[in-house]
């Protein structure tokens, strides 16, 4: 790879490329390190190409001519020939993928589709209709019951301090045992 770039070397000087050799001068020897580093490790550039006439780098260049490039001798003609007959007349692996990734979508969606088409509906008609509730259902606020007719509310209040809509009040007097029970537990 170090070979390619020995033979023609390309400098940026005052917006112009200029060609030098890597054994120029001292200074030159270094700059040639930093290019040669530069060039490795930096990805090509895709869209910028030399003008001819300026020596301006141009923002929508021609593509060179294959033969002119420094790998003109990487693949001979016949092989090359002999790749581009092998893929012919096929489409190319983007179009497959297309087809395919389409294909399979639309065949998932028709599915779906045809699933719920058989499937009663979920919906149910809420003020005359009361979907299931659980036993553990805890969304209702209700002032609740032992079996024996006691309230089970002791009017600690916290379901009050707790509500963020501040929706729950609670008022409450005190026994003759010195317990405190409800007298008014109230929904707004």
């Amino acid at each position: 790879m170090a070979s390619i770039f020995t033979r023609s070397i390309r400098l940026v000087s005052r917006n112009a490329l200029v060609h030098q050799s890597p054994a120029a001068s001292v200074l030159g020897a270094s700059r040639y390190q930093q290019l040669i580093r530069s060039l490795a490790t930096a990805p090509p550039r895709v869209n910028a190409g030399l003008d001819q006439h300026t020596g301006l780098l141009e923002s929508n260049p021609r593509s060179p001519d294959p033969s002119k490039t420094a790998f003109a001798g990487a693949v001979s003609k016949p092989e090359q020939h002999q790749l581009e007959d092998l893929y012919a007349g096929q489409p190319s692996a983007i179009d497959k993928a297309m087809q395919m990734f389409f294909f399979t979508e639309i065949v998932r969606g028709m599915w779906i589709v045809l699933e719920n088409f058989f499937r009663p509906p979920y919906t149910i008609m809420y003020p005359f209709e009361k979907g299931p509730l659980s036993p553990r259902f805890r969304g209702e606020h209700a002032l609740r019951r032992y079996p024996s007719g006691e309230e089970r509310c002791i009017a600690c209040k916290l379901c009050e301090a707790i509500c963020p809509a501040q929706a729950i009040t609670i008022e409450s007097e005190a026994r003759e045992d010195g317990s405190r029970r409800t007298t008014r537990y109230g929904m707004s």
